[in-house]
């Protein structure tokens, strides 16, 4: 009969334990600090971006594990202009409403993290060992799994080595879970 007890004690205290993570769960803002490094990969979809010199970049790349993807992939595909450097969604497919931009990370699980499409320029790199970097904010889009519903927004600190075909990034800001 003693043994019973320990059994029941312990299936007791198990079921009080799992019972309270359920609401003791992180909403957020969670903060964030995601390292990866990324290399160009074949376009999905669309390749157009309108006229000369703009043209559709992918970038796939796998992360640094963390806490909240664990180890991770990372897609995006924009528009870029090689004469201003300027990137994101580009008018055509606004004007159209079509959109063959988009990025996401992928957790370890196959979660996805959506971001919103990011706009911004690419600009001669100030840090040594790189050709071009860029720094601008971003905006979380939902997903799928746990990501259902998240929101946050960041900033991107990436750095582009031309001859390797190679960008490092380290994107930091916070995360909203529903």
């Amino acid at each position: 009969m003693k043994t019973f007890n320990i059994y029941l004690i312990v299936a007791s205290m198990t079921l009080f334990l799992w019972s309270c993570e359920k609401y003791v769960k992180v909403r957020g803002p969670i903060p964030f600090r995601f390292e990866f490094t990324t290399y160009g990969g074949p376009i999905e979809g669309d390749m157009s971006c309108g006229e000369p010199p703009i043209f559709m970049i992918r970038q796939e790349g796998a992360g640094e594990k963390n806490l909240i993807l664990g180890e991770f992939t990372f897609v995006g595909q924009f528009c870029n202009n090689l004469d201003t450097g300027e990137y994101g969604l580009h008018d055509y497919f606004a004007e159209e409403g079509l959109s063959a931009a988009f990025g996401y990370f992928m957790a370890e699980n196959g979660d996805i993290l959506n971001i919103s499409p990011v706009k911004g320029q690419i600009l001669p790199s100030t840090k040594e060992g790189y050709d071009l970097m860029f720094q601008d904010p971003f905006m979380f889009e939902g997903g799928t799994g746990r990501f259902e519903g998240a929101t946050g927004s960041g900033m991107t600190d990436s750095y582009v080595d031309l001859q390797e075909g190679r960008t490092d990034h380290v994107w930091t800001g916070t995360l909203i879970l529903r």
